[in-house]
């Protein structure tokens, strides 16, 4: 009777749990593992998301191998960067020294779930940020992540 309960309680020891929850933590700006606002994103026209390689280098399109997607709307930046298999987020305000982001692992395309999940990371970064920025939270345009993944170029006929 006493192995089973052993195991049991070893199993759930070492099982990771499948959705855990997402924890806050708080990093000082000067640190470096602090993530920096990208400043350059409030150049784009705000309400809308915008595409490129890296958007900070200009308008040069996704590459297969990583693409930037960014977002603005009022003081609030959002930056979606995809770096071959993962994806990170981070949603900061103009004038705060507060940003939230996360990191997703999504493979070698975007599916509706990974869509959905990165839209609801989005919608938790932005609303963290303004919590600890002491503002409302605007509102984001859905990002479909199935456009950081440009299709494959075709070969010359």
């Amino acid at each position: 009777m006493i192995f089973p309960i052993r195991v049991l309680a070893l199993t759930l020891l070492l099982a990771a749990p499948p959705l855990a929850a997402h924890q806050v933590e708080k990093v000082s700006a000067s640190s470096p593992d602090a993530e920096k606002l990208p400043e350059d994103l409030f150049a784009l026209p705000p309400g809308v998301w915008a595409f490129g390689r890296h958007l900070w280098q200009g308008d040069e399109p996704c590459a297969a191998d990583g693409c930037e997607a960014g977002y603005t709307a009022g003081d609030l930046v959002v930056s979606v960067e995809r770096e071959k298999k993962n994806v990170r987020i981070l949603a900061g305000f103009r004038n705060c020294g507060s940003r939230a982001w996360n990191y997703h692992e999504i493979g070698d395309k975007a599916s509706g779930r990974d869509t959905k999940a990165i839209a609801k990371s989005i919608r938790k970064a932005v609303k963290t940020s303004a919590k600890y920025c002491k503002v409302a939270a605007p509102t984001v345009a859905e990002l479909d992540s199935r456009l950081l993944y440009p299709p494959a170029p075709q070969p010359a006929p």
